[in-house]
Formats: C-alpha cells, sequence, structure tokens
C-alpha cells in the first residue's frame, strides 16, 4: 500500500484518503460488471442513467457512464458494501449515508488531451443540493500512479469562492490553471496515489482534475456521490425540479449506513 506523505482532512482541505477499503476479489467482480455495462450489456435489464461514451467511439477516449449501479449486480454490491458505507460515514460524521447517483470512469491510455478532465466542484452540476453534507466517493479499482492520471485535488478548495470558467468536461487544462493562478497565485496540487480498493474522499465543494494516463493499461474509478443527514435540498425548476425524488428509491439511492432519517 503506497504511504500518504501527509493526512488530509475533509474540513480544512475539502479531501481525505481512505486505508484499503477493498479486497482483490471484490474489486475484479466490480471491475467485471463495469465493463460488461460499458459495452452494453445490463444483466438487471435496466438501462444507466447517462452514457458520455458509446460501443465503437474512441478507445482512447474516458468512458464516462451515470449510474452504472443500476445495471449491474456486481456494481450494486460495490458501492452497497456495509464497509464503505460504515467508513464514509466515520470520516464524514456523519448519521446517514446515501448513495444517489454513481459513475464509472474508465480511463484508457490517453492519446494527448483525450484523458484530462477538467478543474471543477462537483456542486457546480447540482442545482438541487445545498452545499452542506454532499460528497464524492472515489474508488480505486485499478492503483492509481503519477503517470495513470489520478485525481488531483486543490487543498483548502473547498473554503473558496466559485471560479468562472472551470468545467469537468474541459481539456484545456492550461488555460485552466492560469485562471485558478489569476484567482489563487501559486496553488498548491495533491495528487490521490491509491493503490486498488482503496478510496478517497471529497467534499463537494472541492477544485479537482486529472490528467492523461501515460500507463499501457487503464485507470479505473468508481465515483459515488453520497449525502448525509446535514444535506438539504434546494427548489429547483425545469428539468431537474423531480430529480432528487429518486430518493425515495431504495433501489435507485440505497442507504448505506444509518437506515431511515
Amino acid at each position: 500500500m503506497k504511504k500518504r506523505l501527509k493526512n488530509y482532512n475533509l474540513i480544512n482541505d475539502g479531501f481525505t484518503f481512505l486505508p484499503k477499503v477493498f479486497n482483490e476479489k471484490e474489486i475484479t467482480s466490480a471491475r467485471d460488471g463495469l465493463w460488461e455495462t460499458i459495452n452494453g450489456i445490463y444483466e438487471t435489464g435496466r438501462k444507466p442513467e447517462t452514457r458520455f461514451w458509446e460501443v465503437g467511439d474512441d478507445n482512447n477516449k474516458i468512458i464516462k457512464i451515470d449510474k452504472p449501479h443500476l445495471c449491474n449486480k456486481k456494481v450494486w454490491t460495490l458501492i452497497t458494501n456495509k464497509r464503505l458505507g460504515k467508513a464514509l460515514a466515520k470520516e464524514t460524521c456523519s448519521k446517514r449515508v446515501q448513495v444517489w447517483h454513481s459513475q464509472v470512469v474508465w480511463k484508457p491510455k490517453s492519446i494527448k488531451s483525450s484523458g484530462n478532465a477538467g478543474w471543477h466542484r462537483d456542486s457546480q452540476y447540482w442545482p438541487f443540493w445545498g452545499n452542506d453534507g454532499l460528497f464524492t466517493a472515489w474508488i480505486a479499482l485499478s492503483s492509481v500512479s503519477v503517470s495513470s492520471g489520478p485525481v488531483r485535488f486543490i487543498p483548502g478548495s473547498n473554503h473558496w469562492e466559485d471560479i468562472c470558467g472551470l468545467d469537468f468536461f474541459d481539456k484545456d487544462l492550461i488555460s485552466q490553471e492560469k485562471i485558478l493562478e489569476e484567482k489563487h497565485g501559486d496553488i498548491k496540487v495533491v495528487s490521490a496515489l491509491l493503490s486498488a480498493g482503496q478510496v478517497s474522499i471529497h467534499s463537494s465543494q472541492t477544485y479537482h482534475s486529472s490528467s492523461a494516463n501515460l500507463d499501457e493499461v487503464p485507470r479505473v474509478g468508481m465515483v459515488v456521490h453520497f449525502c448525509t443527514d446535514r444535506a438539504t435540498e434546494k427548489p429547483v425548476t425545469g428539468l431537474n425540479a423531480t430529480y432528487l425524488d429518486q430518493l425515495n428509491d431504495a433501489s435507485v439511492s440505497p442507504v448505506i449506513y444509518g437506515g431511515s432519517p
């Protein structure tokens, strides 16, 4: 297991790293389930919420699919693991943990900027949530090194005001980092170098990104967005007006620690 150079915490830094949560059997099973889903095989008969990559698309691009846990029992088992729920509750000091969204982010060897994910904070895509009690767990399903395009965090950025011009889908990291420097000077960046089975957690307010995967093997991560007992909903209109109704459907948004409110 890779040693941490420093202990980071959610309150001050906006992110933290957990010891290994999943064993090799669980990792292999989840990867198999995700690969089936990526290839359009939906074991449960349910489709994912959104596919940002289709079978036949460029194999060097990031493969991102929303809510793969709906499609495959092995993926469902991963995100509802009791050890995971307990660890997330402990680290966030929460009485209740509910998964409300998930993503597979499968990053093959990159060609130029194909593996880049731009600087962003998750909350900018969640108009229906307040800012407190919202977190993202990133489960490493492969070992993550400096060369494999790890998730990168900016310590303390969870306390910043919103920065215009930053976006996950913008692959021009150089231009984005110029915006960051203009706002906050010479920023510190911490890479999440994880062994397979380890988990990082970050606040919905923490700025993060990732760069190219230079390795021959894919960097595989399962993203679990979760809310705690401190989370508050915000009324919105339009397409997202009823999005959080899914919280009442345990087959979509399972509670993995603490039971009913």
